[in-house]
């Protein structure tokens, strides 16, 4: 069993991935017990087709300190700016934007 809090996990996951793209503007956890949920705004991405959102899911990799599934919603700004408005829907059961804690 691991001793990291899904929070951890998530500020780890949210930097490495910075790290990755130095174009992430912004990394918010959307709230789940077993899962961790990022929302991720680059400059690096344009919008997705149809305005959907895509969700690229990961299974759990203790080996690499992961213990938790995770899923990652990566966003234009624009498409975070719809998200924010409310014209832009996040997948079910991840609340709105106000509901996100902003990690990075």
């Amino acid at each position: 069993m691991s001793t990291k809090t899904l929070l951890e996990v998530a500020k780890e996951l949210a930097d490495a991935h910075r790290a990755e793209d130095p174009e992430t503007q912004e990394v918010f956890l959307a709230n789940a017990d077993n899962e961790v949920r990022l929302v991720e705004v680059s400059g690096a991405v344009g919008p997705t087709e149809g305005g959907k959102l895509l969700p690229f899911r990961f299974v759990q990799r203790p080996d690499l300190g992961v213990p938790y599934d995770s899923v990652v919603v990566l966003l234009s700004p624009d498409e975070w700016q719809e998200v924010r408005a409310g014209r832009l829907l996040l997948p079910p059961g991840w609340g709105k934007a106000t509901d996100l804690q902003k990690i990075a």
